[in-house]
This record gives C-alpha cells, sequence and structure tokens, in this order.
C-alpha cells in the first residue's frame, strides 16, 4: 500500500545558504526504513532550483523528487501539496533552513510503529551559527510518553508551536481532512490546532531532535513594516477560531491565551505604526464572536489573570490589553501584582546594620569578580571542577596522574575542600582566589553540571568528564519528569550547561553513543579514551598490597570474601518527604543467611541516606572512594548504576537487584538495548539473590556478561590518562591534533596505591 515508511516534505523558497545541510541532516539518519524527499520550490528566485537539482544527480541512488509551483502561493499550499504526492505512510514536514538529529526518524517511527499513534512530537532547540543549540522549550507535555483522548489537546498549551516537529501519519491527516491555511504566513495556526483536536494518541520523544534555525531572513521575519503580517494574522486567527472544536472545558482557555499572547508579539515588533489597537480590537471579536463564556483556572500568572480572570479579553477593553502588555514587555507586571510583599521583606532586610554590610560585602565581591573576568587567560593554568566539589571520580584520578606526570611546568588546581588534595593545588569554593583561577585558566576540567554562573571566558576550552556510561536513560532521553515538574527550567538550565563543553569524555562506543544522544552533543566532540578512574582499577586489579590496606582501613578480614552493594538513587524520590525506600535491598535479610566467610559492603548513594547497622554490614563513609570498593570486592550487587561497567573492566561479577522497574521506567527508564544485555543479570528478590552467592563463585550469565563487557566496558584502551593528557596538551599549546594518532603508552605511573 504504501511505496515509503516515510515522505520527507520540505518546502523551498530562496534558500540556497541553508538547502543543502537541511537535505544532508536526512540523508544522514540512521532510520534503516525508506525514505523519500519531496522537494516543493515555491518559485525561487535565488540558486535554490540549480542546487537541489544538483543534489539529486549526485544523489541518484535515494528517492528524490522536485516539484515546482506555478506560482508563489506560500509553504501553506506546498506542504498540502506535499500531503497529496508523498507515498510515504508517515509525513515528516522539514523547513529548508533547518535541520534535524540523525536519530530523529528511527526514534519517532518506531514509537509511532509500535503503539498506533496518529503523530509524533519530538522536542525541539533553537539553533545559532554562533552558538549552536540553545534549548528553550519547558512544555508540561514533554514530560510523558503519550498523549491519549482528550490530552491530545495539551499541545494547545505549548509555550510556542511548531508543526515541522512531528511525524505524521498520513492517513490520519487525510481521513481527517487536516490542511495547511494557504496564501498567508501563518499557514500552520488552523493545522496545529486540528491535529491536537483530532488526535486519538501522540507519541512523545523527549529529545531536542528538531533544530529550528535562527534565520533572520526567514518569512516569519520579514517585512515588518507591511500589514502583510496582520492580515495573515488575522486570516489565520479566523480561520482556526471558526473550525474549532473543543473536547476539554479548558479548551478554549489554552487557544485564546496563546492566540493572544502571539497577537501582542506580533502587533509589537511587526504591526504598522497606528494599526496596534485596531489590530487587537479585530483578534478579540473574532474570540469573542465564536465564544465569549469560558471556563479559566483559578490559579494563573498575572499576566493571564489580568486578561482572562479579569475579562479584560472576553470584554473588549482593548486600552487595558494594551496596559498590561506594556507592563509585562518591560518586566513591570509581576513586580507590580506581587509590590506589597516585596516591600514588606525589603523593609525587614534592610531593618538591621548587619543586613546592609552583607550588601556591601555582596557588593564588593561582584566588583572584584567582574574585574577577575577581565584579566587576561593564562595558558598554562588548568582548573578541574570535580561531582560536587569532591575529589573523588574521574577528576581525582585524572588530576593524580596530570601531578605525577607533570614534565611541562603546567599549574593545576582542584576546587574542594578536601585537605586529600595538598594546599598548593587546593582551591576552596566560590572564594575569590577560586573565581581568580577559574578566570584565568585556559583549560578547565569538570566532571557532571557546572553552576550556571561559572561563566565560560572567550578563549578558555572546557573538557567534561562525565561521571559514567549511561544505563539508566540520561537527560533529554528521559522525561526528569519528577526533576523537571519540580523546577520547570530543568533542562534549559543544564543544556546552558552543556553548551559551554569543547569535549566530552566517554569510556566504550555504546557510551559514547548514549551521551551524543542523552545531551544532544556532536558525536565528533565525544572522546572515547576511556575513564581514568578505570584505568585506575585496571592498573591496580592485581595490586594485593593496596587491596589489603584498604580492608584493613575498613576494618576487614583479608580472609572473608567481600559483596559490594551499590544502589542508585530514585527520581520519584525528588523532593518527597518520605521516600519510597522499597527498592532497597533487605541486607539484613541476606547477611543473616550468609554465612562467616562474607562480609557486605554497603555503599548508598550520595542522595540517599538510609544507614544500615548490623554486624556484618559496613557502610564506609563518604571518603570512601568507590573505585577502591570495587577492587577490593569479590561480587557486585547493583541496580542501574554504572559502577558495574567499571566493575566490568578488572572482570568483577555483578547481579542487579531491581524489583521496581516498571515505576523506575516511568520515572526515567533505561536504554533497551542495554536492558535486553543485561536482564539475564537481573534479580528481584532476596531469597534468588542468596541463592545466586552461594553457587559456584558468583557465576554470572557468562554470554551476556561477555557480550556487556565487550561493547559497555573500554577495556581495549591501553592508557586513557595518556591520551586525555596528550589532548590537554593540545589544548593548551592551541594545536590541532588529530585524535586517532595521539600515543598511547603501554604503562603510566601516577599516585598508585593512594588510598
Amino acid at each position: 500500500m504504501y511505496q515509503y515508511d516515510i515522505s520527507v516534505v520540505i518546502p523551498t523558497y530562496n534558500v540556497e545558504a541553508f538547502i543543502i545541510e537541511a537535505l544532508d541532516s536526512v540523508v544522514a539518519q540512521t532510520f534503516k526504513g525508506n525514505v523519500e524527499i519531496l522537494l516543493i520550490d515555491d518559485c525561487s528566485t535565488d540558486s535554490t532550483p540549480n542546487l537541489i537539482e544538483e543534489y539529486k544527480k549526485q544523489n541518484a541512488h535515494l528517492p528524490i523528487r522536485i516539484l515546482y509551483q506555478e506560482k508563489n502561493m506560500r509553504q501553506g499550499t506546498a506542504r498540502n501539496r506535499g500531503i497529496r504526492e508523498a507515498k510515504g505512510k508517515y509525513v515528516f514536514f522539514l523547513d529548508s533552513d533547518d535541520i534535524i538529529d540523525p536519530h530523529t526518524f528511527k526514534k519517532m517511527f518506531d514509537i509511532a510503529e509500535s503503539n498506533t499513534c496518529d503523530f509524533v512530537v519530538c522536542d525541539w532547540a533553537y539553533y545559532y551559527e554562533d552558538k549552536g543549540l540553545v534549548y528553550v522549550n519547558n512544555d508540561k507535555f514533554m514530560f510523558t510518553d503519550f498523549l491519549e483522548g482528550e490530552d491530545c489537546e495539551s499541545l494547545l498549551q505549548a509555550t510556542t508551536y511548531f508543526t515541522v516537529n512531528k511525524l505524521y501519519s498520513r492517513d490520519f491527516l487525510l481521513n481527517n481532512q487536516i490542511v495547511y491555511g494557504e496564501g498567508y504566513i501563518y499557514e500552520d495556526y488552523e493545522f496545529y490546532v486540528d491535529v491536537a483536536q483530532r488526535a486519538n494518541k501522540i507519541g512523545i520523544v523527549q529529545n531536542p531532535f528538531y533544530h529550528v534555525r535562527v534565520n533572520e531572513q526567514s518569512t516569519t521575519k520579514s517585512n515588518r513594516k507591511s500589514r502583510m503580517h496582520i492580515d495573515s494574522l488575522i486570516k489565520a486567527v479566523d480561520s482556526t477560531v471558526t473550525k474549532f472544536d473543543p473536547r476539554g472545558r479548558e479548551s478554549y482557555y489554552h487557544l485564546y491565551k496563546y492566540i493572544i499572547r502571539k497577537t501582542m508579539n506580533y502587533i509589537r515588533y511587526r504591526s504598522p505604526f497606528g494599526m496596534k489597537r485596531n489590530t487587537i480590537k479585530q483578534i478579540v471579536n473574532i474570540l469573542n464572536s465564536k465564544k465569549r463564556d469560558y471556563y479559566v483556572p483559578r490559579r494563573v500568572v498575572p499576566l493571564y489573570y489580568f486578561y482572562f480572570r479579569r475579562k479584560y479579553v472576553q470584554n473588549g477593553k482593548i486600552n487595558k490589553i494594551v496596559l498590561i502588555d506594556h507592563l509585562y514587555s518591560h518586566g513591570k507586571l509581576n513586580p507590580l501584582a506581587n509590590k506589597a510583599r516585596k516591600v514588606k521583606r525589603r523593609l525587614l532586610a534592610n531593618k538591621t546594620i548587619l543586613s546592609l554590610n552583607k550588601k556591601r560585602l555582596a557588593s564588593r565581591r561582584k566588583k572584584k569578580v567582574d574585574q577577575y573576568k577581565k584579566q587576561k587567560i593564562k595558558d598554562d593554568v588548568v582548573l578541574f571542577l570535580g561531582f560536587d566539589y569532591r575529589y573523588a571520580g574521574n577528576s581525582k584520578y585524572f588530576f593524580d596522574y596530570l601531578l605525577a606526570n607533570n614534565n611541562r611546568n603546567i599549574s593545576y588546581y582542584f576546587v574542594t575542600k578536601n585537605k586529600a588534595v595538598p594546599t598548593r593545588y587546593r582551591v576552596s569554593p566560590r572564594t575569590l582566589n577560586f573565581y581568580k583561577i577559574l578566570y584565568q585558566a585556559k583549560l578547565v576540567i569538570a566532571e557532571s553540571w557546572v553552576p550556571l554562573d561559572f561563566a565560560k571566558k572567550e578563549g578558555q576550552s572546557w573538557i567534561q568528564l562525565w561521571h559514567g556510561t549511561p544505563f539508566k536513560k540520561v537527560f533529554f532521553d528521559s522525561h526528569e519528569k519528577y526533576i523537571s515538574m519540580f523546577n520547570i527550567n530543568h533542562k534549559k538550565h543544564k543544556q546552558k550547561d552543556i553548551s559551554k563543553w569543547d569535549y566530552l569524555l566517554a569510556d566504550s562506543v555504546v557510551g559514547a553513543e548514549k551521551l551524543s544522544s542523552s545531551f544532544a552533543y556532536k558525536p565528533e566532540r565525544i572522546l572515547n579514551y576511556g575513564y581514568p578512574r578505570v584505568q585506575w582499577l585496571k592498573e591496580n586489579r592485581d595490586n594485593e598490597e593496596l587491596k589489603n590496606r584498604i580492608k584493613d582501613r575498613l576494618g576487614i578480614d583479608p580472609s572473608k570474601k567481600v559483596i559490594l552493594y551499590v544502589p542508585t538513587w530514585r527520581d520519584y524520590n525528588y523532593k518527597v518527604n518520605n521516600p519510597d525506600l522499597s527498592y532497597l535491598l533487605n541486607v539484613e535479610q541476606v547477611v543473616d543467611q550468609l554465612n562467616d566467610e562474607y562480609v557486605f559492603l554497603y555503599k548508598e548513594h550520595s542522595m540517599d541516606k538510609f544507614k544500615v547497622r548490623k554486624e556484618g554490614i559496613i557502610s564506609p563513609d563518604d571518603q570512601t572512594e568507590t573505585q577502591e570498593l570495587i577492587l577490593i570486592s569479590d561480587l557486585i550487587i547493583s541496580d542501574y548504576s554504572s559502577i558495574i561497567f567499571d566493575g566490568m573492566a578488572i572482570d568483577k561479577p555483578f547481579y542487579l537487584f531491581i524489583n521496581d522497574f516498571d515505576k523506575y521506567k516511568d520515572a526515567r527508564g533505561v536504554y533497551e538495548d542495554m536492558h535486553d544485555i543485561l536482564k539475564d543479570m537481573y534479580v528481584d528478590s532476596e531469597e534468588q539473590l542468596v541463592q545466586y552467592i552461594h553457587s559456584l563463585d558468583y557465576i554470572t550469565p557468562s554470554g551476556s556478561y561477555q557480550t556487556a563487557k565487550e561493547i559497555m566496558s573500554n577495556v581495549q584502551r591501553v592508557n586513557s590518562c595518556d591520551m586525555l593528557q596528550q589532548k590537554v596538551y593540545s589544548i593548551l599549546n592551541d594545536e590541532d591534533v588529530d585524535d586517532e594518532e595521539l600515543p598511547i603508552s603501554e604503562s603510566f605511573s601516577y599516585r598508585k596505591g593512594v588510598s
């Protein structure tokens, strides 16, 4: 019935600067199905037709069709023609100046097919030529897997709507006669509302696969002084409202809210002089002619409180609408709405001399920090920012390696309060000395997230070491819904940090793929060298003297077998007063069934402080490195933690105690391909685990273990630290070094045996 799986519809008009990059992003898809490309040129007057014809000739093996409009009818007409001409089961609209991630079609198609979705939505980000990706979206419907029935109208709550970041069932569009407006600019108004109204099931992809290029020459950003934008807006709104058929009691509110917001935005920047109030009046009249009395939620932000709760829109109060918009656009509305509370707080804050002194000190500190920002970068200064300022993990072991092999007089510093770092290298967090060194450093090496106020200076480079190969889904690959619903700007802020990274370290091919996907990060900027902490494990796997020292420090009899239990944190316990701890292994029950030849180590996650006190159970303090515990263990018990991949590098057997898979999948999820391999190591009861412990030498399923080790643990690298050091040198020297040609030494030395 269908000749292709996906038809990509790309309207073109004078996009000679961007069209090839857009086409390349389609051709580069990892999707293995059949894809056709429909290019519909809308009477371009530049070299766009020549470019797409040449592209088709150079890619003769690809099903590319080029259709030419007889006259310029704008994108709506072109897209409607694309729907009619498409031969694919699904239709994907791509603007000719935008690009898509290589994994877009694969993930969206899989979800559409396996769940019978009318269409699938992927997340999006703005793309700037100079800054790269900038993530700004905080739509709440992105926190779930699917929208069904009435909930599909949640799309009407979108802060910014697009019709292009979606994979539509062609039958869904045709059967419901869903089309774009034709002959005017804002053709996607009615299309977007129609698909939200008529869909029964919508799949959600959390990854910002669609990249919206910020192009000042685009149609919607041109001809700002003409009536074109206003006339088009009125046509789009009228057509949309006329056809609107709500399914929920808040439908009118969300649609009208969006229309009013966009109207005020358009007239603020694109309305010809003297037409502002008349345009608002026309739009309000259209809304009220359809529905004047509709449900408005009780708790809304001040802007919509005045517009809809005070009924400025419903009653056509144009002057008041203009006033509220003016206050809002100048950042004055919210302060005025909270004036009483703020005045009271200010009076209390200025009540004592102490508070005044604090303000003076803060002001002086800010001036000093601003001075440091202006200082010259030093080519021989490297600053380490560990995970939560801890001297641990990849940052610790790479720092130790660099100090032990510092033959170039480079100044290395580590931000921590841990006195294990010698004074000359130690920098206390957020002190003035910290800011001085931060803004002197040519290179900043971080591990995990960095506070947003630590600005990156021009001329600096940042390497992100990260802290593990992800088995649990990370960031854009996950909803992270519990965190995001508590902090609506969670992903937006984290993506700002990602934008600072010049390089990202990975420990395996699979790890690199997952990090690239989860962070929307360019694969070519990922250093698949292996982790320094894993290098330390491999170097010390036969160091019996060190193992005995660690055991002695922990009070462990060297003759006993060590079982290490390392659970990870649960998202569903984020900011919860009474966390659900049922996922934890009943360590007392397990210990009671083991004989005296075993000792049980319980290393709780840093965000979980659930202490177990029982004879035979040892809970190491926070100063004990996890790598040391891995080194001395005979068996590891974990769940979704990346610790198992570290242990694989030195052939440590492990089991995964998992009794909350469905709940965890809903909260965060795990990577399906890794799950398929590792599920043979799952254990869901204490009784089963004890049985396995008593088996011959804790033999885990050998086939699965070996497969996991080969693809998830970077055992092939001889010296990851040496490779990373060469990258550091190349950055400090402003040299371009081919990563494949970096020297890999057979041996290295750093503070081996430090415990």
